[in-house]
């Protein structure tokens, strides 16, 4: 028991300030949709930092009659510019999630509901203090998703909402398998296990004990140390050592094991996209899919959600059938067709058909009409300018002290180290618990 105490205090110590740093950041990243991450920002970042925050944009529209008269939206928030991109003023702090046009009107997704662009000026039209994730627009009405679980129908003039509802499927609907890569990722992002919420508190409750964990576990070995405040040293040593940390074992383990394929995934792609997770052994989530609206388009006769499945249609919001598979992350309609960006799937169009889209960037954010021609915005590959930033947000900050690119891309393996270290904590911890528990009733 001796040698299990030594090599508990040393994983502990070497790792402990680690796993602290991936705790506090981890907690902060399940919470994303919180607006002080964006709005509180710092100067002198490494460039890590910097190039995060470009990836916050997330809606680019250019005004037709206008070339250089342009909106960028995003995480931290809302910038115009009339000069093409060269220079941009910050319109709004809303977050914003899309912004769909026609000839009738501009309408923006944001984290206060559904806006409308009237004058220069946003003016909320309806949803008002709900977030919107995804909204489309039709002749008469708007769809808007809240929170990426329910349907909102809202005439279009007024901004009166028309109905409400949740998507519930048939479970024939909803037989497909996972590959690996979008297993890993929906475990280690919270969105893996149950419905709604529930798979984000369980790695809640790992980011706080891990935190808990690591900051007594350093108290512990100082106050053992320096040989003082004994009583103190073993009311906390008690604290440390409970039923709260062995629970914490299991979505701890999960978010360790995830947490290096994620730290590898680009030299482990290829082999997580050729496992298969049968549909059969998935978790309760993928039974459902209520809270998984990632995209929404209605054309005035159907309605369609995209979810990690698919695309899914339906006239009623009742019946519901895949229509098209593979993860539709952004669905956005120009004219009489439907773009669709795929996430780890392939893009694609649909106009009464469905076909592949070639030439487009992955995970493309939003399709944009300029030059008489259709473009498309994204993160990763764009043409298009967006706003400079001096600063960085606290997100940039705590994703990239979380992925280890704020100190070196070789972070990586260091993060390894904490997350193996982890789990051998975790079992000599449970070990040595369950020893000092059985000495007690003897």
């Amino acid at each position: 028991m001796v040698k299990l105490f030594k090599l508990h205090k040393f994983f502990g110590l070497a790792a402990g300030l680690v796993l602290l740093i991936l705790g506090i950041s981890g907690f902060f990243l399940d919470h994303k949709q919180w607006s002080f991450l964006y709005t509180t920002t710092f100067s002198n970042l490494p460039d890590s930092a910097t190039e995060a925050d470009k990836k916050l944009f997330d809606a680019y529209w250019i005004d037709s009659s206008n070339n250089a008269h342009r909106i960028v939206g995003g995480k931290r928030g809302i910038f115009e510019t009339f000069d093409g991109g060269d220079s941009f003023k910050k319109m709004s702090d809303l977050q914003c999630s899309g912004i769909r046009a026609d000839s009738n009107g501009v309408y923006m997704a944001t984290s206060d509901g559904v806006y409308q662009l009237i004058n220069g000026s946003w003016n909320n039209l309806s949803l008002k203090g709900r977030y919107v994730t995804s909204i489309s627009i039709s002749n008469k009405n708007i769809t808007a998703v809240i929170q990426k679980h329910s349907l909102v129908q809202i005439q279009r003039e007024s901004g009166i909402i028309l109905a409400e509802s949740i998507v519930e499927m048939d479970q024939s609907q909803l037989q497909d398998s996972i590959k690996l890569s979008r297993f890993v990722r929906d475990l280690h992002y919270g969105r893996g296990l149950l419905e709604g919420d529930v798979s984000l508190f369980i790695n809640d409750y790992g980011a706080i004990v891990v935190s808990l964990l690591a900051m007594s576990g350093y108290l512990v070995w100082l106050l053992i140390r320096k040989r003082s405040l004994p009583k103190i040293s073993r009311k906390l040593i008690r604290w440390h050592a409970n039923w709260f940390a062995v629970l914490a074992l299991i979505p701890l383990s999960i978010l360790a094991v995830t947490g290096i394929f994620l730290d590898h995934s680009g030299g482990l792609a290829k082999f997580m996209r050729s496992v298969t997770i049968p549909n059969t052994v998935l978790p309760p989530v993928y039974s459902t899919l209520k809270h998984d609206i990632w995209s929404v388009d209605f054309d005035d006769e159907t309605y369609r959600i995209g979810n990690r499945y698919g695309v899914y249609k339906s006239r009623d919001l009742k019946k519901w059938e895949q229509e098209s598979k593979g993860f539709a992350f952004r669905m956005i309609r120009k004219e009489d067709i439907l773009y669709v960006s795929g996430m780890g799937a392939p893009n694609r169009t649909y106009d009464g058909n469905w076909h592949m889209l070639r030439g487009a960037p992955h995970m493309f954010r939003d399709v944009v009409e300029a030059d008489d021609s259709i473009k498309f915005f994204s993160t990763h590959k764009s043409s298009f300018k967006i706003p400079k930033f001096e600063d960085a947000t606290l997100y940039a900050f705590i994703l990239t002290l979380h992925d280890g690119t704020f100190f070196t891309p070789l972070w990586v393996w260091i993060n390894d180290f904490a997350a193996i270290s982890l789990l051998i904590l975790g079992i000599t911890g449970t070990v040595r618990w369950q020893y000092k528990k059985r000495i007690r009733r003897f």
